[in-house]
């Protein structure tokens, strides 16, 4: 479908909504490179919004190419929130945001605004969609190196503690799935609550209309790559050197996420920039497919099982 006739759609779609739900917020998410940022810009045309972004990446200062933030023109004419909130030796966790998004929310809504989330982190959707009571755990970054060297020592490790410990979630995820593993262990090490247990779902607190966009993997891959080369363009490599020479060390958990830690190694001289070039195409790859696996629990949920207050719509690019 091309992208006029789903913005003519989405108008209808969110039109229908609104008039039904005058506390509802849009949410607008799927993988990276599907032009989420770009249909809540067309949207903007017909509807008074607000953005509130859902990218964990965004949220740092001084890290702007590689994340991809929506222009400052842009953001001028349409008020973005949860942007550029953090520096990236700060430490920003998921229910920090959503209780900075349900604020956010509720004070866009008293203005007499429309609220459009927009963003594909989905742990920061879940929050908003399922509503979790977070608990509250901030980073152990020792902790952290001692599990990820565990893990490095015995493959499999980190799965089969958290088999022992918290079998639901570790029933979610893949043995090769380090971070989320880390994290599950180290909330219940630091809290004594296991995110099964700390994670309870609970009502929406406004009704939602779920927008999706969905394009193939091909067409994904080939948009990564073009837009990779682009960033080069604009500057990539001497924004993370820049980084770097502020005093960031590469340690950072900001400066670990895909685009940092691959211009990191090149300019330490671990490899080439062709190399450099193709990690960033892979990992980014591999970014998009966890993104479209996550995000396709919506469309199964929609279907078989659709929450109490939530809308679910999804087109095909």
């Amino acid at each position: 479908m091309d992208f006029s006739t789903i913005l003519q759609d989405a108008r209808t779609t969110i039109s229908g909504f609104k008039s039904k739900n005058n506390d509802g917020i849009v949410i607008i998410r799927w993988a990276t490179a599907t032009g989420k940022s770009r249909l809540s810009v067309e949207l903007s045309e017909f509807f008074d919004i607000e953005v509130i972004s859902s990218d964990s990446r965004q949220i740092f200062r001084k890290m702007d190419i590689w994340t991809d933030k929506i222009s400052a023109e842009i953001r001028k004419k349409i008020p973005h929130h949860q942007i550029d909130i953090v520096d990236p030796d700060e430490t920003y966790t998921a229910g920090q945001w959503k209780e900075d998004a349900d604020h956010q929310v509720d004070e866009i809504l008293a203005r007499g605004k429309f609220p459009f989330i927009v963003g594909g982190t989905g742990l920061y959707i879940d929050t908003i969609y399922k509503n979790f009571s977070l608990p509250e755990c901030p980073p152990d970054y020792a902790l952290r190196s001692e599990l990820e060297e565990q893990e490095r020592q015995h493959p499999g490790f980190l799965h089969h503690e958290l088999s022992k410990i918290d079998p639901e979630e570790a029933g979610k995820l893949h043995p090769n799935s380090t971070r989320y593993l880390i994290r599950a262990l180290e909330i219940y090490k630091k809290t004594w609550i296991t995110k099964t247990a700390g994670y309870i779902q609970q009502a929406v607190r406004h009704p939602i209309l779920m927008l999706g966009l969905r394009r193939d993997k091909e067409t994904t891959n080939h948009l990564i790559n073009a837009r990779i080369k682009e960033m080069f363009k604009n500057w990539l490599i001497e924004e993370v050197d820049y980084l770097l020479k502020e005093d960031y060390p590469p340690t950072l958990q900001s400066m670990q996420g895909i685009g940092y830690k691959e211009v990191i190694g090149y300019l330490q001289g671990q490899y080439d920039y062709e190399k450099m070039e193709e990690l960033l195409k892979r990992n980014t790859h591999h970014l998009a497919k966890k993104q479209r696996t996550w995000f396709r629990r919506y469309i199964a949920e929609g279907k078989q099982a659709p929450k109490a207050w939530v809308d679910y719509k999804v087109w095909e690019l």
